[in-house]
């Protein structure tokens, strides 16, 4: 068995000889990162107001709706893995996939906002309209699905070692971070109100129109992005990736859920993906709550233009910083660097605990998250790519999709997690009755709100903590696994 693991393993590795590419292709890569995350920011930003207040789909059709879409994101996400490392096309294995995705991505940007909203008053409509959100999330999850695992699977195959890996991901973050403030900013530019102020159809449908112009701009977007991302950061050799899979035998190469068992037994893969499921907790609560914080902490009025600047300060620093990432990974070690980053993230989350009507000392506390902030997005994928590294090692095998797509599925939980906290956190303070203005308890508002900034948060960082000090891949055996897998490159 072990002979044969190695004869699959020679000829899966002769096209991962090191190579650098340019900054040009670099930069063009991180387009794919940017488009990604732009519209799935303007998605979780929209989606949920939308049908709630400008639609008026009830709460129990909407946790229903997301219910069910939950467990579709628990199906899709780890099949289209694997089955893009099993794909075989004349374009490759990525890239095949990627060009049958960027325009229906495009369109379902849209298509996310033109439900049949005004087929009459009551049950009726509502059922209408929710069925309506149900098929589309759905469907725009399909689709986001499709592109998201493959530019994320080629981080890993593109740039070989860690020295390009982490020169990679100053680029692919920083486009990142400009994705993430279209994603938020735009929609802000174009819908104002983002509810109605009165409850007429006419109103309703006047907002409607400017979500669905969101929707257009968005649009545009990802086309225009995941265009470069295709044709200028793609560096995928179709020829030398089909050969191989018609070299290595089919015996030794596993099926989808074989593939996914193996990956499921992998325990450094499960501590990895446990640290960044709560990673991703901590930054979507944050960015959940932040406007409700804005305005019932640190008492900035709605519509005030100081709740983008919060946002800016964090994202604008953690940009700002990924030189300085790339600096200390190098000096102390990656995972050493990312603990130390989420430890000054948790220091700088308990001044929120005492900013109330503060915007000036909030935006000072935002800069300071911005340094986790930064570390959690640059860490994450040099990580991964420790583990897929292993993988490769142990098996013989470049299982990036699999991977990539195990770790979109659990990452997904991190929204159930945060709308459960908000539930219990909020509920005794008539949080349900938020956007009719009536009966909630403001001052116990205001402490719920800081439990789930502070409190939450903290938690989840520390459990981010202990994950990474259990992270096996580090110091002398992450040193052993990189010159055995060298070896074996150099030798195949």
């Amino acid at each position: 068995m072990e002979e044969n693991i190695q004869a699959t393993y020679s000829v899966s590795l002769d096209y991962k000889q090191p190579k650098k590419h340019s900054a040009k292709t670099t930069m063009a890569f991180g387009f794919g990162a940017m488009t990604d995350q732009m519209s799935h920011q303007a998605f979780q930003f929209l989606i949920f107001t939308y049908y709630f207040a400008v639609v008026d789909v009830g709460l129990t059709i909407l946790a229903t709706s997301f219910i069910i879409f939950a467990i579709w994101d628990s199906i899709n996400d780890p099949l289209l893995g694997p089955l893009s490392d099993k794909t075989k096309s004349k374009f490759g294995r990525r890239r095949f996939w990627i060009i049958i995705s960027f325009v229906p991505f495009a369109l379902i940007n849209i298509f996310l906002f033109t439900p049949p909203k005004f087929w009459g008053i009551g049950p009726t409509s509502e059922i209408v309209n929710g069925i309506y959100m149900i098929a589309i999330i759905m469907l725009y999850d399909l689709i986001y699905t499709m592109f998201s695992i493959n530019q994320l699977s080629l981080f890993p195959e593109m740039f070989k070692n860690e020295k390009e890996r982490g020169r990679a991901n100053k680029y692919k973050n920083l486009l990142t971070i400009v994705g993430l403030l279209i994603g938020f900013v735009v929609p802000t530019l174009i819908i104002n109100p983002m509810v109605p102020d009165v409850d007429t159809l006419e109103a309703r449908a006047a907002i409607s129109n400017m979500y669905v112009q969101t929707g257009l701009m968005i649009a545009a977007f990802v086309l225009v992005f995941s265009f470069i991302f295709l044709m200028f950061g793609m560096k995928e050799d179709k020829n030398e990736i089909n050969g191989i899979q018609e070299e290595v035998n089919k015996e030794e190469t596993p099926g989808i859920f074989e593939s996914l068992k193996t990956t499921m037994k992998n325990k450094t893969f499960l501590i990895f993906v446990t640290a960044n499921l709560f990673v991703w907790t901590t930054f979507k609560m944050f960015t959940t709550i932040l406007t409700l914080y804005g305005i019932h902490i640190i008492g900035i009025e709605k519509g005030d233009m100081l709740l983008t600047v919060l946002l800016l300060a964090a994202l604008l620093t953690a940009a700002a910083l990924f030189p300085v990432m790339e600096w200390l990974g190098n000096k102390i070690g990656f995972r050493n660097a990312f603990m130390v980053t989420e430890g000054i993230w948790i220091a700088a989350l308990i001044p929120f605990l005492f900013l109330d009507d503060h915007p000036i000392a909030a935006v000072i506390c935002m800069v300071f998250v911005g340094i986790g902030l930064s570390g959690a997005m640059y860490f994450v994928d040099i990580i991964i790519g420790r583990v897929i590294d292993e993988d490769e090692l142990n098996t013989g095998l470049r299982r990036q999709g699999t991977y990539y797509g195990v770790n979109a599925l659990i990452n997904r939980y991190s929204t159930i997690i945060i709308f459960l906290a908000i539930a219990i956190v909020l509920r005794g303070y008539g949080f349900e009755n938020y956007l009719v203005g009536e009966g909630i308890d403001y001052s116990g508002l205001k402490t719920g709100l800081k439990v789930l900034m502070v409190g939450v948060n903290i938690a989840s960082l520390c459990v981010v903590l202990f994950l990474l000090w259990r992270f096996p891949l580090h110091g002398e055996k992450w040193n052993d696994v990189q010159k055995r897998l060298e070896e074996r490159r150099r030798n195949s």
